[in-house]
Order: C-alpha cells, then structure tokens, then sequence
C-alpha cells in the first residue's frame, strides 16, 4: 500500500503527492511538472492545482475564481502581539490578494475559524470588527463557514471572485525574452514586522508606514484586473512568500529561467527621504536580503512581452510599476549585483524548510 512519505522539504512536494493520491483538476502549469493520475475536469473546471487559484467555468461568458489560505497562531501572527482586529483583516487581504494574482474581482468569501474558548468574546469581536473591513474595502460578502474550539487560533478563508472567460492571469504564460515587472516597494511588510517584533506598538511612532504594510497588506486588484482584461501580462502571480521563492516559482510553472537586476529593485527604504537615510544606516544589504525574501508584500509579479511593454505605464493609480528583469531560456534565477552574476536560492518563506 502506498505511503505518503513523512520526509516532505517543501511545498510544493506536499502538493504534488497529494495531487497524485486524490483524485484532482489540475492546470497546465501542474501538468508540466508530471501528475500521472491528475486529469482536467471536464465539467467545467478551466484551471486546478498549481497556481494562485482555480478557475471554474460560469455562464454568460464569465469564470469563477476560487482559492483558500490558512492564517495560524504561531506560524503567521502571535497572539501577544498583533492586535485581533488586524489578525481579522489580514486573514481576508492574504487570500484576496491570490484573487489579484489572477485578475479576478472578489465577490464571496468563507470563514472557517478555531479558536480557544477564551478568545470567543472580546477578541473575537475585534476580530470580526477587523474582517468586517476589509471586506467592506474589498466589496465581498461572507457566505458561510464553520466555528470550532481548539488551543490557538486558526483561520482558514476560502475566497471567491469573478473573472471575464478566458482573461485570468497564470504563473504558467511566461516566455524567454518577457520583461520582468513588480508592483510597489519590496520590503516594507518585513521592515514593519522585524520594528514591530522589537518595539511593539510602540513601532508606530517611528516606522509607522512599514508598519501599516505588515498589519494591514494592499491587494492589488485593479492592477490585476487591469493587466488581465487588457492581455498585458503574460504571467503574474502575488509576492507573499518572498520575490527570490515567488519568482522561482513562476519560473517553473512557465519552464522558463529568470535574471534580476538588484539595481532596479524597488526597495522600501528608498520610498521617502527619511526611510531612506535609515536604510543608508542600517546598510543597503539588508534592505536588499527584505526586497528578495522579506514575504508579504502582496504586490504583484508579472511578465510582459517585448512588443507590449511600453504599455506598462510607470504607475498605476500611484503605484509604481518597476522593470527588475526578463525571463531567459536558461534555467534557473539569477541576480546581477555591480555587473556580477550569480544564482538566487530561494530565501523567502517556506513552511517545511528551515527557515
């Protein structure tokens, strides 16, 4: 009988196994990467396992965009230090923030929640009071769920959005030769948590925007939409576990290589003269080890063709858009650092390595 092996280094492996044990509708991108026993969903699923989210066919020309993120006591907050009404509302902005990945608006959501029974009266209204925001911000309605007892808290929230038939944005379109871009200023969220880690609440005073970035992320959604109703992008995905883990995996759902440039990385300590002048203190090579494997940004990677480039405008609704690279035939990622190439190991967040 066949075992599901308990040496299991990363994700991905995780869900590879268990896309050849269950039966699954997986994408193109998960094809690639071999699952003998997957096969694509003849009624009506258009993408399954292997990217931001699935895509499920609807009427009327329109697709509905499904994913699920857990947000865990002791792995993604702490209990002592982030306040419930920001647990609420980053638990709904992660998971939409795959619906931007894709192109897709939301419109639904669920909540599954465990917490202990100490927590179910003023920290669960905190909570609830910061859900209930985001979802305001965000447009969606909570359609349901499940609520049981456990020793830490866990929220698991299962988002759904809509998308025009065939306009949803992959990891899996990328060609050598597209140019690389991001959203926004890379950093801030691990800045904001490592202040926040030392000072508390206290953080607010002096790095009050880093600060916000990791309590309170910005899902870019009408960039999203906007790169997939107009076909700019050639694949996307959000940065939430790091750009050199995010990026690699674009790579390899696409079977392509990266090269980055450090220069051109959009890091948040030069995003105002005064955080500047603190990262010029600090050293320039820690904001560089945030910018490639700080996590939780929540912006946007995404590839572009040559000939649809210029397109790109240098911001999008006063977010800076940023050419950092191009994908390459070669395999592999790689960052050129002074004229220097070398290879870029995945640092950013993986919940089986040792990080």
């Amino acid at each position: 009988m066949n075992q599901i092996s308990l040496r299991m280094r990363t994700e991905s492996e995780i869900v590879a196994r268990l896309a050849r044990v269950i039966p699954s509708a997986i994408g193109a991108s998960a094809t690639a990467r071999g699952h003998p026993k997957a096969r694509r969903d003849a009624s009506g699923v258009a993408l399954g396992i292997g990217d931001d989210a699935a895509v499920i066919r609807a009427s009327r020309g329109r697709d509905w965009v499904v994913s699920t993120d857990a947000f865990l006591e002791g792995r993604h907050f702490l209990a002592r230090l982030h306040p419930a009404a920001a647990v609420g509302y980053k638990a709904l902005a992660r998971a939409v923030s795959d619906l931007a990945a894709m192109g897709a608006t939301p419109r639904y959501f669920l909540l599954t929640l465990a917490l202990p029974a100490g927590k179910a009266g003023q920290w669960l209204e905190d909570f609830a009071r910061g859900m209930a925001g985001a979802a305001r911000v965000f447009r969606m309605k909570l359609i349901g769920g499940d609520v049981s007892r456990d020793e830490r808290v866990a929220a698991a929230v299962t988002v759904i959005g809509e998308a025009q038939r065939g306009r949803v944005l992959t990891r899996s379109g990328g060609r050598p030769g597209d140019v690389l871009f991001v959203s926004g200023r890379l950093g801030a969220a691990q800045a904001g948590l490592e202040s926040f880690e030392r000072r508390g609440m206290r953080a607010l005073r002096e790095y009050s925007h880093a600060l916000d970035r990791h309590l309170k992320p910005i899902p870019r959604l009408a960039l999203g939409c906007w790169l997939a109703e107009h076909r700019v992008a050639s694949a996307a995905m959000d940065i939430s576990d790091g750009l050199s883990t995010d990026l690699a995996r674009l790579c390899t759902a696409s079977g392509v290589g990266a090269e980055i440039h450090a220069a051109a990385l959009p890091m948040a300590g030069d995003e105002r003269p005064g955080a500047r002048r603190i990262a010029t203190a600090r050293g320039r090579a820690a904001e560089l080890r945030r910018a490639l494997d700080g996590g939780e940004d929540y912006e946007l990677l995404f590839s572009v063709p040559r000939r649809q480039v210029s397109r790109v405008p240098q911001n999008f609704r006063g977010v800076p858009l940023t050419r950092i690279g191009e994908l390459t035939l070669r395999r592999g990622v790689r960052l050129e650092v002074n004229g220097r190439t070398r290879a870029l190991r995945p640092g950013g967040w993986e919940h089986f390595g040792a990080r």
